[in-house]
């Protein structure tokens, strides 16, 4: 009886690890630049928060349920909105350029008290800074 309970352990441990390792595969990055996949310290990558991308340099992304893109470490052109309570501001084109090696979040604010307009933006998670620019 103890042989069974131990190969019934083993196989529930083999399920999970594979359900898991299936899951951070869908889960992963879209990778956004032609040719072989790059290690990570050639490429960039950006994680998207509260943001509509509609094109990166021209290209739409399909990204399904993922939120995170490997880019080159060039400088890119993102077509994007806002999406506030279910409502898309207009589109705004933002500029910036990626580094090898870096991390990226794209994001936005809302300003309510000065123009009641929406703001996005690209810190660099090792920095901190915000790089790149946008305009309507």
């Amino acid at each position: 009886m103890f042989i069974r309970d131990a190969y019934a352990k083993n196989r529930v441990t083999r399920l999970v690890l594979l359900i898991t390792g299936l899951l951070a595969v869908g889960c992963g990055a879209v990778k956004m630049y032609p040719g072989p996949e790059l290690t990570r310290d050639k490429i960039a990558v950006l994680e998207i928060r509260n943001v509509t991308v509609y094109a990166l340099d021209g290209i739409p992304p399909s990204l399904g349920n993922k939120k995170t893109l490997q880019i080159l470490p060039v400088e890119h052109v993102m077509r994007m909105s806002h999406n506030i309570g279910g409502y898309g501001e207009q589109p705004v084109d933002y500029t910036f350029t990626a580094e090898p090696g870096h991390a990226y979040i794209l994001d936005a604010d809302y300003e309510i008290q000065k123009t009641l307009s929406w703001r996005p933006w690209v810190r660099d998670t090792a920095t901190g800074l915000i790089i790149g620019s946008w305009k309507p």
